[in-house]
């Protein structure tokens, strides 16, 4: 097994290049409907600020949830999220852990930069399983969001 250490302030930062407007991106990142496309089984998702995104994995009989509020947003540009921590109580707040989604045009396509970053302590093992997975998420991401721009593009009128 391969062993990365964690950067000292524990985030972890990923790039992507998608070939599709940073419009289809921003939607993909905010819409329910969207979301159980390419990230979750199910999702709600009020996106506005201080709004509200909940996510359902199924693993097997049982399943996992997740939620975030939405903490800074910037239409087609930027998605900030604080994620909640779940059996502490209504309204519990992770410590610090937050992911954020640039979103940068660029020329016919655009880069997200994600960075996640808990002000917990992870160990190697961890932070190797985590940075994988967010490999795999933005690889999703990416099929998702070009696959949705090729369709958008076969259905506009062909100009004459």
């Amino acid at each position: 097994m391969v062993h990365r250490k964690p950067p000292p302030d524990g985030s972890i930062r990923k790039r992507v290049f998608i070939q599709a407007d940073p419009a289809t991106v921003f939607h993909a990142l905010t819409d329910a409907k969207a979301l159980v496309r390419w990230f979750c089984d199910r999702a709600s998702s009020n996106p506005r600020e201080g709004g509200e995104l909940t996510a359902y994995w199924r693993a097997g009989k049982s399943g996992t949830k997740g939620r975030a509020v939405f903490r800074r947003l910037e239409p087609d540009s930027l998605v900030e999220l604080l994620w909640l921590e779940e059996g502490r109580g209504p309204g519990a707040v992770s410590p610090d852990h937050v992911s954020t989604y640039r979103i940068v045009q660029k020329r016919a396509a655009c880069e997200v930069i994600l960075t996640d970053q808990d002000s917990r302590p992870i160990g190697e093992e961890t932070y190797a399983s985590l940075d994988d997975g967010w490999n795999l998420v933005l690889l999703e991401l990416k099929d998702f969001c070009e696959r949705e721009e090729r369709s958008r593009k076969s259905r506009s009128p062909r100009p004459k």
